[in-house]
């Protein structure tokens, strides 16, 4: 169907491909604010249950545990978002199960050998990791920082812990094509928000996600803060 010329927006109102766009604005992280703000973001959409829920209970428990996912990475981007669920790696992954299923007795309950998942109707809420399935979470769990918000306080990987988790999300082939593309949205925002990554300590954790996986994670850093598509 043809588009007369009534038809069209004022030429004000139309959209000029040919015109500059603006151009994010980058500033550096402030971690502790930049977890809280995603954890707000996310209430903000009806996600009841953040890090700091969570890491109560664990801590109450006697669990050890660190935050991972969207939630660790919104303290390194510069730019926090929100997510639908909370993911921590823990030491005792039973343990810290049967704390959570008590503390949040509505949501249902999914058993792999990696994860323990509990749902809040068909959206997950929490992903219990179990560090016996990766190198990488064990390694995470053990060097982690701790990050004060308000009153409470959580414990979330390093820069390159981080992006080191990143990486194995989005290289995973059993992970669903639209989430390894946030993986390298929320990579590539860390890369460009943090002028300082320790390289050798990156590499070494890329290692720990595959044979290979260092140099191959060191050379994604180098195309991100190049501006180059991130080849996954």
């Amino acid at each position: 169907m043809k588009t007369s010329a009534d038809d069209r927006p004022p030429a004000r109102n139309r959209i000029c491909y040919n015109q500059p766009m603006l151009r994010t604005v980058l500033r550096a992280p402030r971690t502790a604010e930049d977890v809280a703000q995603g954890a707000r973001l996310a209430k903000m959409q009806g996600r009841e249950i953040g890090p700091v829920e969570v890491a109560k209970v664990l801590v109450a428990a006697g669990v050890r545990y660190v935050i991972v996912g969207a939630h660790a990475a919104n303290g390194y981007t510069g730019r926090p978002r929100a997510t639908v669920d909370v993911d921590a790696v823990v030491e005792f992954p039973k343990k810290a199960a049967r704390a959570i299923a008590i503390a949040f007795p509505a949501l249902l309950v999914r058993d792999t050998p990696v994860v323990t998942r509990f749902m809040d109707g068909e959206i997950e809420a929490i992903d219990i990791m179990k560090p016996a399935g990766s190198k990488l979470w064990a390694t995470l769990l053990k060097d982690a920082r701790e990050l004060h918000i308000g009153k409470d306080s959580i414990r979330i990987p390093r820069l390159e812990g981080v992006l080191a988790a990143k990486f194995a999300s989005m290289t995973s082939p059993l992970r669903r094509i639209p989430d390894r593309h946030q993986d390298a949205a929320d990579f590539i925002r860390i890369v460009e928000a943090n002028r300082k990554i320790n390289l050798k300590l990156v590499n070494e954790l890329g290692e720990l996600v595959y044979a290979g996986g260092g140099s191959y994670l060191a050379k994604l850093i180098a195309d991100a803060r190049a501006g180059k598509s991130l080849e996954i």
